[in-house]
């Protein structure tokens, strides 16, 4: 039993010394830069971590996580992994109660964050969507913030990885972020440009030292109705209609008035091309906030979608009322006036009427009518845009079957001009 217990313990201390011997390859390796190597030599010293005292598996994984750290700008994977290795490694030195690795462990990850806050931007201005995501989730995971969060589905949406993009907006969405903030910006005396700030305090100091003025504070988008939009989108993406009308319903029931499920569910249903669900939504949008342009023009634009006219030229009426240069509500109304011309023009085609002159001046002159009626429109909707080619194409038609010849030409030449732009 002797030899065997000294067998036991001599085989014990060529293992200890081989992997101390390995470790020692493996910086030595990392030092030089062959990182494919030294990772094989940390990873020889890993599979006999268990019989290592507390310090040297400290030391193990330590280094384990600079290799993988250096190797993570050729392969996103490694970073992952080095950050599962700090993270085991703090958690173990927490344990043990002696902190030798984790000072270093930390300066190492907010190494990691910076890397790949350079990288994930440029990833995304590159259009390499799946990499910028991965890079921004990587970051939000060692610093937990949101805003990292919010980038990494915005890039999974834009790859259409929705497996993916599905439980960060989810998560986004039930912890109630909104990624709202207050921005703090002063006019530079010396350039005339506006400046940003971090702060208030910032912004202050350098009004009270005389180098800048006007100091403004604004409040960026909030978030939460695009993270619903996005849900819903990804969602009718996946096929998945029972999972989106329940997340729709479930809001509802949450906060029925709140705007950002509305108008969730409004685009949701315009995606869908449901006019009718998407009137709803909007009317009630409309109903929370009467004065409001764009909700008035989306629910004129669903009525009359519809076929509802008198109900869409009453919140089209409403949207010029609230913003007279709103050149699309213009348009609407203009064709609500038209309606009718399909049905005299169909009319006009018939046989019977196209060999009955007087039938045929009947028809034409309702046609005319129609057209003097529209016109008061669509010479607004130029008067607020004058090169929407859309509008010009309009008025060159009316303005020729009018008779007003020189109206027709100048609108002609114009309308030539923009589209030669």
């Amino acid at each position: 039993m002797r030899k065997l217990a000294f067998l036991l313990i001599t085989l014990f201390s060529i293992s200890i010394y081989a992997q101390k011997a390995e470790l020692k390859s493996a910086q030595k390796l990392y030092k030089k830069g062959n990182l494919v190597e030294a990772l094989k030599e940390v990873n020889a010293a890993c599979q006999l971590k268990d019989q290592a005292d507390d310090k040297t598996k400290a030391k193990i994984m330590y280094t384990k996580a600079e290799i993988l750290a250096k190797l993570g700008s050729k392969d996103f994977s490694n970073y992952e992994k080095a950050i599962a290795v700090i993270n085991k490694l703090q958690d173990f030195e927490k344990k043990t109660g002696k902190e030798r690795y984790s000072d270093d462990a930390k300066k190492l990850a907010r190494q990691i964050e910076a890397e790949l806050g350079t990288m994930a931007p440029k990833l995304y201005e590159k259009k390499e969507y799946e990499k910028a995501a991965k890079a921004f989730e990587l970051i939000y995971k060692l610093n937990g913030n949101k805003d990292l969060q919010y980038y990494a589905a915005v890039a999974y949406l834009q790859a259409k990885d929705w497996d993916k993009a599905l439980p960060l907006l989810q998560d986004l969405y039930k912890t109630g972020y909104t990624g709202q903030k207050t921005v703090y910006t002063a006019v530079n005396k010396s350039t005339g440009k506006e400046e940003q700030f971090a702060d208030k305090k910032a912004a202050k100091l350098m009004i009270v030292a005389g180098t800048h003025k006007d100091l403004k504070e604004t409040q960026t988008k909030n978030l939460q109705s695009d993270i619903i939009t996005n849900i819903l989108y990804v969602l009718g993406q996946k096929g998945d209609e029972e999972a989106a009308i329940k997340f729709i319903e479930d809001a509802e029931k949450v906060d029925p008035n709140n705007l950002d499920i509305i108008i969730g569910k409004a685009n949701y249903y315009l995606k869908k091309q449901d006019s009718k669900k998407f009137a709803e939504a909007m009317q009630k949008a409309v109903n929370l906030e009467p004065n409001n342009k764009i909700f008035n023009f989306n629910l004129a634009t669903a009525y009359y979608q519809m076929g509802k006219y008198d109900e869409a030229k009453k919140y089209y009426e409403k949207t010029v009322e609230l913003d007279p240069g709103y050149v699309d509500a213009y348009k609407g109304l203009a064709y609500i006036v038209l309606v009718p011309e399909k049905e005299i023009t169909e009319q006009m085609n018939k046989d019977e009427v196209l060999m009955n002159d007087r039938l045929y001046n009947k028809y034409r002159q309702q046609q005319l009518d129609l057209y003097k009626k529209a016109l008061p429109y669509f010479e607004k909707a130029r008067e607020k845009a004058p090169e929407d080619q859309e509008v010009l194409s309009a008025l060159n038609k009316i303005y020729r079957d009018l008779g007003y010849k020189d109206k027709a030409k100048e609108v002609k030449a114009k309308l030539d001009e923009v589209r030669s732009k």
